[in-house]
């Protein structure tokens, strides 16, 4: 169809059609028509042709953006064009001239793009026709209608703009602007904002818009101009009533609020959805505390909501850590630990209801493999988020933001730094807030971890450390040869003689003084010496590549591998009441089966708290209270502990063997019933049964502990044909899963055998 389409020039008319649906801004007048933001919804075949599209152009765009637009391109992050202006703001600037950052808004920018203007683009930065006839085939003759309450309006046609919901619309408006950033760039009647070697311009994220400029007076005309320009034959449009002009140095505080032609902002102004403040301490102030603020009342109204203990945890996952993980990204700020208090306190009470914890905070962020419900642990993943930037700045020292950084520091390096041995002080070293904070967030992580130690990661040159490599400069020679770090001077896990390095590196015997140095230096930092020293979480975190997508949530399980929370004492307990011994292989087994069982996560809940041991037993209560007895309601026998009401309880033989004999009648199995599978629902001594077939147990052992659960308090036992119906119930969800999945085939495959033998009986055992 689409070859088709491309041969003959035009789409299917249902193919260019969309309807917009419309959503209130927030905090807008909904009487006003331009408080509304619209939301194209396009054909599906349509937007597998623009993602086909995208997929192809995203491969190259980013060897053709500019690393001053960092919207919508692999690899590059908001966080970059934060960290590039708060260092400008930050570092020392010019007394002679006046310093201003411009927020530029472009009045509906996506969609005043004019399609002539595009393809021109497209066909200046070297696109083959056949590639831009495949765009302009999703440009010809599209439609689209108004959906206001249910109700459709009549189709009209669009001529200009970047299709809205398209996967292809992001990278095409980043090439659109990018004329707009060249010239910015290379205009000589502007001049930006210089700080040290490099003048810095202008920053892009989309089409937020940012230009640094010093002698705002004269520089401004001319950047209306180009802009005007500019408009002209693209359609970009500047909203002035929106655009803010922020003072940088004092020089620019003083220029009257009507000399230029934007809004001034003297205290700060909002970028990205970061307050950007004049003072750098005003930054928590000014982010923060009002987020907490939000949070505080958010969770309050949601805790009336009829939510399960895994539901609130997926509420944390998805609306309240990314809230906080933005600002993580973005903000260097130094948080105590009275911070993360106040936040894990909130998250508690929302968690349980206003009610007491009845597991461990650490237990419930443990991975849902082993066990946990991967509750999001908040302190990790602020250090996490900043560290990364420390990747940044061992591994990419070239980016724009990390050179004023590496500029900030003096008699030494930021390599040197994030691998010194605590404590020190770093605004010893640095005059920059921004790396001041960022270093102190690496310490607070360090000392927490015990990670205080000098690491081998440490460079030779520029190391206050080491006076010798700022003095004799042979050692930048020997850096040019790879002889880079502190570790390149190990051999096979060992300090390496002169002779081994001078074969590796092409050392010269003159070298042999230096050699001397770097050893004493070494030896000096390192207890270890001459051995290797072993891998800390420090050395992994600098080793991990900044280009991997998931960089923070890979430095978050480094440093979750770091302090791991021990289940030996869950292990312990549940061993001492069932009178055996609990192997590696069952216990590994069973932390898997407590979210690999079920896709359902009320039942996933039930394994969970049989796992941890949260139901209140008899045995529980009777520690509490006093007049609680420790009996069985069932059979009357002490202790009524877990493995008691839920294995080896009198009245629970035959409900466990009528489970086992249905299963094994339908199966063909000869299972028999078992401490493991009742509690934990592993069968780890039928090495031949097939995988499907443990699956099968443990699901419908996790549904007669349901039973169980379900009739705590009663003095009679389960029945088997209860369990029976609850299983072939669930089974229902059982199939919308595999049919979601694809898997309808693999569903009979596994419980065709079950749904016969149920289908046979005349009654139900």
């Amino acid at each position: 169809m689409f070859n088709y389409s491309f041969n003959q020039n035009y789409l299917p008319q249902t193919l260019t059609e969309a309807s917009i649906s419309l959503l209130l801004k927030p905090g807008k007048d909904p009487l006003d028509c331009g408080s509304y933001r619209p939301i194209s919804l396009l054909n599906s075949d349509v937007k597998i042709l623009a993602k086909l599209l995208s997929s192809r152009l995203d491969s190259v765009v980013s060897q053709i953006i500019s690393m001053e637009q960092s919207g919508f391109m692999r690899g590059r992050h908001s966080f970059t064009n934060i960290r590039k202006l708060l260092n400008v703001i930050h570092s020392p600037a010019s007394g002679e001239t006046p310093e201003v950052v411009v927020s530029l808004d472009a009045e509906k920018a996506f969609d005043r793009v004019e399609w002539c203007y595009l393809f021109a683009v497209l066909g200046k930065f070297g696109f083959g026709s056949n590639f831009i006839s495949w765009i302009r085939l999703l440009y010809t003759a599209p439609k689209a209608s108004v959906l206001t309450n249910k109700l459709s309006s009549h189709l009209f046609s669009l001529s200009r703009g970047t299709c809205q919901g398209c996967p292809l619309s992001p990278l095409l408006f980043a090439l659109a602007i990018e004329p707009l950033s060249i010239k910015f760039r290379t205009a000589p009647d502007i001049l930006g904002i210089q700080r040290l070697d490099t003048e810095h311009r202008v920053s892009l994220y989309a089409d937020d818009l940012l230009l640094y400029i010093s002698d705002p007076v004269s520089c401004v005309p001319n950047i209306i101009n180009i802009l005007n320009d500019f408009g002209r034959f693209s359609g970009y449009k500047l909203n002035l009533s929106k655009s803010e002009c922020f003072p940088v140095n004092n020089l620019a505080l003083h220029i009257p609020d009507n000399t230029l032609p934007f809004r001034m902002s003297r205290t700060g102004f909002k970028y990205l959805g970061i307050q950007i403040t004049r003072v750098f301490s005003d930054l928590y102030v000014k982010n923060f505390k009002p987020l907490l603020l939000k949070l505080e009342s958010d969770l309050k109204r949601w805790s009336v909501l009829y939510l399960s203990l895994v539901g609130r945890v997926n509420c944390i996952k998805m609306n309240v850590l990314p809230r906080f993980l933005y600002l993580f990204q973005c903000l260097p700020v130094f948080l105590s630990k009275s911070f993360f208090q106040s936040l894990n306190k909130l998250i508690s009470s929302f968690l349980w209801a206003g009610k007491n914890p009845r597991i461990r905070r650490e237990l419930l962020e443990r991975p849902r493999d082993q066990g946990g419900l991967a509750l999001p642990n908040m302190e990790k993943y602020y250090w996490a988020s900043n560290i990364q930037k420390v990747t940044y700045w061992y591994q990419a020292p070239e980016l724009d933001w990390c050179k004023i950084e590496a500029n900030s520091c003096f008699s030494t390096s930021l390599s040197a730094l994030i691998t010194a041995k605590l404590p020190f002080s770093p605004s010893k070293f640095s005059s920059s807030p921004v790396v001041i904070s960022t270093l102190k967030i690496l310490a607070q992580f360090r000392r927490k971890f015990k990670l205080k130690e000098f690491s081998v990661y440490s460079p030779i040159c520029d190391n206050h450390l080491f006076p010798a490599s700022r003095i004799d400069h042979t050692f930048t020679l020997w850096r040019r040869n790879g002889l880079t770090l502190c570790y390149h001077f190990y051999i096979d896990g060992h300090f390496a003689t002169f002779t081994d390095l001078s074969e590796k590196f092409h050392l010269q015997r003159s070298d042999l003084f230096r050699y001397f140095q770097v050893r004493h230096f070494i030896q000096s930092q390192s207890p270890s010496f001459p051995a290797l020293p072993t891998d800390s979480g420090l050395e992994k975190i600098l080793r991990t590549p900044i280009q991997h997508r998931r960089l923070i949530s890979n430095i978050s399980n480094i440093i979750t591998s770091l302090h791991d929370t021990s289940l030996e004492r869950l292990r312990t307990e549940w061993a001492e009441e069932l009178g055996m011994e609990i192997s590696d292989a069952v216990w590994d087994r069973a932390q898997a089966r407590v979210n690999g069982t079920s896709s359902c996560a009320c039942l996933s809940l039930i394994q969970f708290k049989v796992f941890h041991r949260i139901y209140y037993t008899k045995s529980k209560l009777a520690r509490i209270y006093s007049d609680i007895q420790d009996r069985c309601e069932r059979c009357n026998s002490t202790p009524a502990d877990m493995s008691h009401m839920f294995w080896t309880c009198a009245k629970l033989r035959d409900f466990w063997s009528s489970v086992c004999n249905t299963l094994n009648d339908a199966f063909g199995t000869n299972v028999k019933p078992s401490a493991d599978m009742a509690i934990f629902g592993v069968l780890i001594n039928e090495i031949l049964l097939p995988t499907d077939k443990k699956n099968v147990f443990s699901f419908a052992s996790l549904l007669a502990r349901r039973r169980i659960a379900l009739q705590w308090k009663s003095p009679d036992p389960p029945k088997g044909s209860v369990w029976l119906s609850d299983l072939m119930f669930f089974l229902k969800l059982e199939k919308i899963k595999y049919f979601t999945r694809g898997s309808t085939r693999k569903f009979h495959k596994i419980w065709d055998p079950l749904i016969l033998y149920f289908d046979k009986l005349n009654t139900l055992p």
